[in-house]
């Protein structure tokens, strides 16, 4: 009876098994023609949660078949249930499959060569373990066939899983680790290239998982340049040279929570120095194949490879000259003057001079015979003069020359510039100019220029460091350490609007610098101003200034960041009037998503009016208490934009019962007018309203002073405010 049960399901098994195998085959042929409803979708995203299942039972059954028993009786029951396991693996297997093909249906699957490899060894596995348990209940036992086809499977289940984890993690997941491209930070910094070697595994680890090549969530591939200058279905990821603006950026900082932050919440997130590399590469332009050693030496992205790359490598310096006669050298030395091997029996030598009053020409001209050797000279406070560059000039092998507060006027620094190995020279202390410091872009190996304590103003050695890009430019340096400026501190937040309060959130790229901050408008300075700590909770309109402040550091301009309430959102908003097709923003969402546009009006983030106004109804299903209404508005006179000739705020119970509440007429433009986001107040007596229409009316024709009088201006609004 048991025995004959057995039979019975076995065959009810096989039957099934055979039938899943022909859905397979016609999943195949009719990929294209088929569309699947809701609730099959769901079936599909198990695939990720079942595929486990019949790995573990093919294994076992491919390690029995192997085995032999010597008892006969043993080695019956083990074939019985060898087939049993796998009969319920090749059925397990069919259903993975079909989940698998249910879910390469769905958005973002592109059929990419890895998800066609992964489809076709994914159903190979099928196959041929539905043909081991056909072949093993023939009449006929065939040994050796059946071994060699556990073996195709195992290779196949192998290859599966491979190419399975590339779809789901990016390409190489299983053997990054174990290879060099996966083994981040392993480029020394004088070899690095910032996007292969410092962006790449950013994206690699954070954000391929999901857009890769066979798994393009959004449309949006990340594993080649091209795939992420072309973006996904959301727009272009970056644009180059404004970070502020970049879609990247603007997915990082969105709060965990939010829907669109990315990575999803549960995923590995970025650390604060990853988005700030991202941050920096971008507003650097997004440069595909420039090094790090060539960005500039105080650079923000340079100074964060630093910390992230293993040190530059430091190459012995080959001296391919003999040492000097010892017996020349220790007649050279005196009193005043001492020369020494940079180690112990080393051909470079190294001089430095002392009592001013003892020195003069002679005494550099008395070390030309060691011309050859030396390698270092320190000249500081010495009276050395504009003349006697030229037989410094002479000393070819110099590395290091150190003339601060020395006589030199600067007018022979072109003698320097033809020294083949100078790296590194200090004028601090003298009277040079930015123009007689040109004939130093010459020198081939310059890497250090000290210019501390010169006459030289904070514009010029800006100008400096922007001249000689790939020098070090030592601009500030006094008792009590390197003072250079820091740059100033990064808004975090994406959102400058808010509900009910928000999370201020300030971070510097810097280790160690510190953040002070005013809320009243007032200049923020290092000692007197609160410190801000990681968070700060704003729940009314702020205007936040900030600065960044550390020991032997300058303190950083300040910056202004200003933060919006509105109280309330309406439950729905129609646009009476349609904006221009060149700036349709997301529609009426624009007004109320709670993102200002910033001053770009060509980021997608505003509504543009070109000779109509805009005129927009919002309704709420509560009637809410308002008494101001803030319109978000722009003014570029150079675009054509100008403020609004004027704004009117309409309230009622409905769109058929609203009366004036509010108009006001900004002040008109004018010809040299900054670019400059508006925010304008239109308030009233605090009423109750369950609907406000809002019309912004654009001047009709522009002012004579401008270059296309007489034609209609543009009003652009992004933002709608309620309190």
């Amino acid at each position: 009876m048991i025995l004959k049960q057995r039979f019975r399901w076995q065959a009810a098994g096989s039957n099934l098994l055979f039938a899943a195998n022909i859905f397979i085959l016609f999943l195949l042929v009719f990929s294209s023609q088929v569309v699947l409803p809701p609730w099959l979708q769901v079936l599909g995203r198990m695939h990720p949660l079942l595929l486990h299942f019949p790995i573990v039972l093919l294994l076992v059954a491919a390690i029995l078949t192997f085995i032999r028993l010597r008892e006969p009786a043993a080695e019956a029951w083990k074939q019985q249930f060898t087939a049993a396991l796998l009969l319920t693996g090749a059925l397990s297997a069919v259903v993975t499959v079909i989940m698998g093909l249910f879910l390469s249906k769905e958005e973002g699957y592109n059929g990419s060569g890895i998800l066609q490899w992964h489809k076709w060894s994914g159903v190979g596995i099928c196959w041929v373990a539905s043909a081991l348990y056909w072949l093993g209940q023939s009449a006929t036992p065939r040994l050796r066939l059946q071994q060699a086809g556990v073996v195709i499977t195992v290779l196949l289940l192998v290859i599966t899983g491979h190419l399975g984890a590339d779809i789901t993690h990016g390409e190489n997941f299983v053997m990054a680790p174990v290879t060099p491209a996966g083994k981040k930070g392993a480029v020394p910094f004088d070899q690095a290239l910032v996007y292969e070697h410092l962006v790449k595994p950013i994206l690699e680890e954070k954000c391929m998982n999901c857009h890769n090549a066979g798994k393009a969530k959004g449309e949006l591939a990340m594993d080649l340049p091209q795939q992420l200058l072309k973006g996904g279905k959301s727009g272009k990821l970056f644009v180059a040279g404004k970070p502020e603006v970049s879609l990247l950026l603007e997915r990082l900082h969105m709060p965990l929570d939010a829907k669109k932050h990315m990575p999803p919440a549960g995923k590995p997130q970025l650390t604060d120095e990853e988005v700030a590399l991202l941050y920096y590469w971008v507003k650097g332009g997004a440069d595909f194949k420039a090094k790090v050693a060539a960005l500039p030496a105080h650079d923000s992205l340079r100074l964060l490879a630093a910390t992230m790359l293993q040190p530059e490598e430091k190459k012995e310096p080959v001296h391919d000259f003999s040492a000097a006669d010892e017996k020349l050298v220790e007649k050279l030395n005196n009193n005043y003057r001492v020369i020494y091997p940079i180690a112990l029996h080393a051909a470079p030598l190294v001089v430095n001079c002392y009592n001013k009053d003892q020195f003069n020409s002679k005494a550099i001209e008395e070390l030309l015979p060691l011309k050859k050797q030396i390698i270092e000279m320190h000249l500081q406070k010495m009276p050395v003069q504009d003349a006697d560059l030229k037989t410094i000039s002479q000393f070819q092998q110099l590395r290091t020359l150190n003339l601060s507060f020395t006589n030199l006027k600067g007018k022979t620094l072109d003698a320097l510039a033809s020294l083949p190995h100078l790296e590194s020279l200090s004028l601090s202390g003298t009277p040079v100019t930015m123009a007689e410091l040109q004939a130093l872009k010459k020198a081939p190996a310059l890497k250090e220029l000290y210019l501390w304590n010169t006459a030289l103003t904070a514009a010029d050695l800006q100008q400096v460091q922007s001249a000689f890009k790939q020098v070090a430019v030592i601009k500030g340096f006094m008792d009590e350490g390197n003072l250079l400026k820091l740059n100033q501190p990064q808004l975090m937040n994406t959102a400058m609007i808010f509900r009910d309060h928000i999370q201020l959130l300030l971070k510097h790229p810097i280790r160690g610098a510190e953040i002070r901050y005013t809320t009243d408008g007032s200049a923020p300075d290092s000692t007197q101003s609160p410190v801000f700590k990681d968070s700060l909770l704003i729940d009314k309109n702020t205007t936040i200034r900030a600065i960044a402040c550390k020991k032997g550091w300058y303190a950083s301009e300040p910056v202004t960041y200003s933060f919006y309430k509105s109280s309330y959102i309406p439950d729905s908003i129609l646009l009476v009037t349609q904006p221009h097709s060149s700036y349709p923003g997301i529609g009426p969402k624009t007004l109320i998503d709670l993102q200002k546009g910033g001053v770009e009006h060509g980021n997608g983030k505003w509504l543009g009016y070109n000779g109509k106004p805009m005129e927009v109804v919002m309704l709420f299903k509560k009637p809410v208490p308002v008494q101001q209404v803030a319109v978000g508005s722009l003014s570029n006179v150079g675009a054509y934009i100008f403020p609004p000739a004027k704004i009117e705020v309409w309230g009622g119970v409905d769109a058929q019962h609203l009366k004036l509440l509010k108009r006001v007429m900004p002040v008109a433009g004018k010809k040299d007018d900054p670019v400059t986001a508006l925010d304008i107040d239109c308030s009233f007596p605090l009423t109750s309203l369950s609907c406000i229409k809002v019309i912004m009316t654009p001047i009709p024709k522009l002012p004579d002073w401008h270059p296309g009088k007489g034609n209609p201006g543009w009003v652009f609004a992004d933002e709608i405010r309620f309190n």
